[in-house]
């Protein structure tokens, strides 16, 4: 019989023969009105039904990212549908997703794989998702949701336990990274002279758990390249992504839209490192520089200063010690910071998966602090984790308290380093929340000038541009953006959306909206406001349904948490939003 891996996505709606003992008539209408709509976006994600009995759906993917994608989608358009309604009309959906080995007979799916979707179904809340751990180890930093431990399930038949965890919506700023077996949204003609990439450094140590220093290591080596004017340097975001490819360096140099890669290891023994860095010509696909260094822990900022001046000088022609000294980060006075700081930032990039992960990032970088009091990098990324525990918990400290901690720490590290990009983005933020729209430009700016490699950086910088009526400036940067990162983030199209409603361009804002893969509250409204603006009336109430579903917020709310400097524009927008009849 033949076998193959699949990812199954199983639905069930709550309570279904309650609702045919109540009206049988009404209840199969409904579920064929909402069967409609389902099957719809599971063929769009390229899912195929291969078990459908009474009101259960049991669906194949190729994909664990575009099953969890679906399941997303579709709990979305359910809850928009089951708004204003009767509670007699309402239907929930559950569902559960898995992946594992499957045998296929006569078009027909059977194994664990299949049975374990199908009992993580029952167990999900209803409107819920459950997935098995396998899952969310695949989909986990890749779509912008978060994921509630639900412990280690007994299931009917099946005979270990299996982890498992509920979706729940997406918590936390944080940068999300993509999966380069998906294609880059932008196409690059050409590459421009100076175009570099930097590969994710390997981690040839014994020890696994020291893959975290080769991700800090290569995320610095980005940013410092980055400073230099005369190079293009993709975004870490995008160039990591190939961290498991096995493309050869000419097809990601074509998709990454560069001449140079430079790829590396680190082999790491207590103190010590050997470090290998190779630089590769993307056209001829042949090295044009390689070089070992042995060195320590205390001593990586010489070599990375070593790595900056030999690849700049090789690309772009000689250069002095003094300019690689310009663009030099702060250095913390104890290594030891150094390295707490780098675990954190591990746990930092997946604290929007779980709560876990936000506590555990925000631990390191406060004894960061301890350690080197004076290390400025430590007090803004402790303000940014702090940031995403509060959103974790919700109402467990009033928010002056955490909003006047988070502020302190970013200012203690703009008072230590005043070149800080990530505490120029933090300021830049807060400062716009505050309606203090001239310091939130000066820290923007100052942020995209230090690190003008980061597509997050860029992003929040387009998004300061949108609230002070700078639509055309805005559209710019995000161009810039998905130059250094051509995978391009939801955040990129939910701005760009957001631009094209104010230069009204609704065609263009509902083509962005629509390529997000996750929708998020901002991209609903804007979205529904759009379509309203475009006469489609019918789909705009459709949307503004899900909106209001999905935030559990009136529009009144909504257009007042938008920090527009103009007040006109809050006014167009609620006008935009209250002409839709729901």
């Amino acid at each position: 019989m033949e076998r193959k891996l699949s990812t199954i996505l199983a639905a069930d709606v709550v309570g279904f023969s309650k609702m045919m003992e109540s009206d049988e008539v009404e209840t199969l209408r409904i579920l064929k009105q909402r069967r409609k709509i389902i099957d719809g976006i599971i063929a769009e994600y390229g899912g195929v039904i291969f078990g459908s009995a009474g009101d259960s759906i049991i669906a194949e993917f190729a994909s664990p990212i575009k099953a969890t994608e679906c399941g997303v989608q579709f709990q979305g358009k359910m809850q928009a549908l089951n708004e204003d309604v009767p509670d007699s009309q309402k239907m929930l959906f559950r569902v559960g997703i898995n992946i594992g080995d499957v045998m296929v007979s006569e078009g027909n799916l059977f194994g664990d794989a299949v049975n374990i979707a199908s009992r993580l179904e029952s167990e999900a809340k209803p409107s819920g998702i459950c997935l098995s751990k396998n899952v969310v180890d695949m989909v986990g930093q890749k779509l912008k949701i978060s994921f509630e431990d639900a412990g280690e399930l007994n299931l009917k038949n099946i005979e270990q336990p299996v982890q498992a965890f509920f979706i729940i919506q997406s918590r936390g700023g944080v940068r999300w990274v993509h999966h380069s077996e998906e294609p880059p949204q932008v196409n690059i003609v050409k590459a421009e002279a100076g175009s570099i990439a930097v590969m994710l450094f390997k981690n040839l140590s014994k020890d696994e758990e020291q893959a975290y220093f080769c991700e800090g290591f290569s995320e610095d080596l980005v940013a410092a390249l980055s400073r230099f004017k005369k190079l293009v340097v993709v975004s870490g975001n995008a160039s990591f992504s190939y961290r498991d490819s096995a493309k050869s360096p000419k097809q990601i140099g074509q998709e990454l839209g560069v001449r140079y890669i430079v790829e590396g290891s680190v082999r790491k023994l207590g103190p010590k490192l050997r470090i290998n860095s190779t630089l590769i010509s993307v056209s001829r696909e042949n090295t044009v520089w390689s070089n070992n260094f042995d060195t320590t822990i205390e001593d990586i900022f010489d070599i990375q200063d070593e790595l900056v001046k030999t690849i700049v000088s090789t690309v772009v022609g000689r250069i002095d010690a003094d300019a690689v000294q310009q663009v030099s980060s702060s250095r913390p006075e104890n290594l030891a910071a150094y390295d707490l700081v780098l675990k954190g930032l591990e746990y930092h990039r997946r604290s929007g998966i779980s709560r876990e992960n936000a506590e555990k990032a925000y631990e390191l970088f406060e004894k960061a602090i301890e350690v080197d009091p004076s290390y400025a990098r430590a007090h803004a990324w402790r303000a940014c984790s702090y940031a995403n525990v509060n959103e974790w918990n919700p109402g467990e400290r009033p928010l002056e308290v955490w909003l006047q901690d988070c502020i302190a720490s970013v200012e203690r590290a703009l008072e230590i380093d005043p070149d800080d990009p990530e505490a120029n983005r933090i300021m830049g933020s807060i400062k716009l929340a505050n309606n203090e729209f001239e310091s939130s430009r000066y820290h923007h700016e100052k942020a995209k000038e230090l690190c003008p490699s980061d597509a997050y950086i860029l992003a929040r910088y387009a998004t300061f541009l949108i609230y002070v009526n700078e639509p055309k400036e805005a559209l710019e940067t995000i161009l810039s953006a998905k130059r250094i990162d051509p995978f391009c983030p939801d955040i990129l199209f939910e701005d760009e959306g957001m631009c094209y409603y104010w230069l009204e361009d609704y065609n263009a804002a509902i083509e962005s909206f629509n390529k997000l893969k996750v929708p998020t509250r901002n991209s609903l409204y804007y979205l529904a406001a759009s379509l309203s603006k475009n006469d489609e009336k019918i789909k705009a109430a459709e949307v503004l349904k899900q909106a209001v579903a999905m935030s559990e917020s009136t529009i009144e709310t909504f257009v007042e948490g938008q920090t527009y400097k103009d007040p006109k524009q809050r006014e167009y927008l609620r006008s935009s939003l209250e002409s839709i009849s729901i």
